[in-house]
């Protein structure tokens, strides 16, 4: 006598089979991990920008004496941005914009740290001197790493950066993350 499977027994015999593999897989890797939540991040933030010299056209800027609060708490955060004028564009008011790209740290010298990668543009506000104008920047931003709580955090987000022309800068991230 030949036994010929039915099809309804080959899909049952495969899917017991696959369930055995995510088995043993899951076993090889240890106790599968808890799915992680995606939460809202809101954080607004008030900062020095410190500005450099920039023969090469890029204008290295360091972010000084920030807080935050928000959704994630509050503390102390810092940064560095790189803002290209030698790729810089027109405003549309007879002023500039250039690209931005960098780092910020939120709870900077803080066990919780999340560090953010930006990039993004910042325009002048109008026209003028550029020394004396203020500015406003948009950029996104992911989430490169984090320490303490936020270590293996991840998510993106925007946000907007204004800052006076007394190099005062208030920024707000808005986005998601997980951790």
């Amino acid at each position: 006598m030949t036994l010929i499977p039915t099809r309804a027994a080959v899909v049952v015999i495969a899917l017991a089979l696959a369930a055995l593999a995510l088995g043993v897989a899951a076993s090889a890797h240890g106790t599968p991990a808890k799915p992680r939540k995606s939460e809202r991040l809101v954080v607004r933030g008030d900062d020095t920008v410190a500005d450099a010299p920039c023969p090469t056209g890029v204008c290295p800027l360091e972010i000084q004496d920030g807080t935050f609060r928000g959704t994630i708490g509050s503390a102390p955060y810092s940064g560095h941005v790189d803002l290209a004028v030698k790729d810089g564009f027109a405003n549309g008011e007879g002023g500039v914009c250039a690209p931005i790209r960098g780092r910020l740290v939120l709870g900077d010298g803080t066990p919780d740290r999340l560090v953010l990668a930006l990039d993004g543009d910042s325009c002048q506000d109008g026209k003028g001197d550029v020394k004396t104008a203020s500015f406003t920047g948009l950029a996104r931003f992911v989430v490169a790493y984090g320490t303490g709580r936020y270590a293996h955090a991840t998510g993106a987000g925007i946000g907007t950066f204004v800052e006076d022309a007394a190099d005062r800068e208030h920024m707000t991230l808005i986005g998601r993350i997980a951790r």
